[in-house]
């Protein structure tokens, strides 16, 4: 299987990054791209009269990573401008990722006491253009001479007043998507503020994408895509968060807990598969020791390393790394720790560690069904 993320071996400010495959892609081809185009993009930036010594043999290519390095370096400073304002709001950062369309800073939950969101939403903008200005200043200290220094600092001084005005833009999951929907809520429910911001976002991803057809910009459009496709995204989350309020993993768990063996040979947990319609099991070994979690995925695996079910116990495949909550942690909690799950279900435990049921995402949905049905969620979500 390829790996999509690579975690860099070092945190920025105790926060892990991660760089997606498409921006380890992208990386080299924006490279290219501005050192292809060296001469425009020096008349652009207002430094023509150096173009002649910046296109000169390879320079333009080096001078192209330089701007491209520079270019998501700036957007990471973005990210941690969200993050450590979310701190001072106690909110714990996951990791940040870059991907070839900017960079996401992963947050434990959306923030919803009344100003927050905006507060956090506006301070990736604002480090941009305290970025931007930074390289400015630089810019006006620099001496003519050192062409090459002062195209990659107008270059970083002119993207991240891109940057800064594009995510003000008020389509959600942008900053000032964000901003719109908090200032929303400050009258409304914080459900019907996403929805109004969800429409809002849609309209703008469409407007977005026909000018990206119109003048054949596929970045734009790509931008668009995101866009229309993300904000769906965020409206589920408002929505599974503001119904599962005040639901205790206690209240929807299934406490018939259907179990294996560690000893039980891999052919025979394929039968029971089949037979009892479950496509992860906890493993015990001996008669009540949680020591694992078996699911569909690691039979795959197995296979495809070439062992036979017929030889190989269900110890031997199964994840360890059991993913545990307690019987009286949220709902939503645990709808957030089976999105970052393999098996899709989370053990549940009592107060002494012991097993005593499962909670699954189906039994989240289904929750939320219901009270949606019974319009739960609108008027009591205010006390955020």
């Amino acid at each position: 299987m390829v790996q999509t993320v690579y975690k860099l071996p070092f945190r920025l400010l105790g926060i892990p990054i991660h760089l997606d495959l498409t921006f380890l892609l992208a990386l080299p081809l924006l490279a290219w791209l501005i050192g292809t185009q060296m001469d425009r993009f020096a008349e652009v930036l207002g430094l023509g009269a150096d173009s002649e010594s910046l296109t000169q043999g390879i320079r333009p290519y080096l001078l192209g990573l330089f701007a491209a390095i520079s270019l998501f370096a700036s957007v990471l400073a973005h990210e941690l401008g969200h993050s450590v304002v979310g701190r001072h709001f106690n909110l714990r950062i996951r990791s940040i990722t870059l991907w070839i369309l900017g960079g996401m800073a992963q947050f434990e939950m959306i923030p919803r006491k009344r100003g927050t969101e905006a507060i956090m939403a506006i301070a990736g903008p604002i480090t941009s253009l305290m970025v931007g200005f930074t390289a400015w200043l630089l810019l006006h200290l620099t001496p003519v001479s050192f062409s090459g220094t002062r195209f990659v600092l107008a270059y970083v001084m002119h993207m991240n007043i891109i940057l800064a005005i594009f995510n003000l833009l008020p389509a959600l999951p942008l900053d000032g998507g964000r901003v719109f929907r908090s200032v929303l809520a400050l009258r409304i429910p914080y459900l019907r503020a996403t929805q109004i911001a969800a429409a809002t976002s849609k309209f703008l991803a469409l407007l977005l994408g026909f000018i990206g057809v119109i003048f054949l910009n596929l970045w734009m459009i790509l931008i668009a895509f995101f866009i229309y496709i993300a904000v769906t995204g965020e409206s589920e989350y408002a929505t599974v968060s503001t119904m599962l309020k005040g639901i205790e993993v206690d209240d929807l768990m299934t406490r018939e807990v259907v179990t294996v063996s560690s000893e039980t040979r891999v052919s025979d947990l394929v039968q029971r598969m089949f037979r009892e319609r479950h496509l992860s099991f906890p493993v015990l070994d001996g008669a009540s020791k949680l020591v694992g979690f078996v699911t569909l995925q690691d039979i795959r695996q197995m296979k495809a390393s070439g062992r036979r079910e017929a030889e190989t116990t269900v110890g031997e495949i199964m994840t360890q790394d059991v993913e545990r909550i307690g019987e009286h942690e949220s709902a939503f909690e645990a709808f957030q720790r089976i999105g970052r799950s393999k098996a899709g279900r989370l053990v549940v435990i009592d107060h002494f560690g012991g097993l005593i049921g499962l909670i699954s995402k189906t039994d989240l949905i289904r929750a939320v069904q219901v009270r949606t049905v019974e319009g739960i969620g609108g008027a009591e979500e205010d006390n955020w």
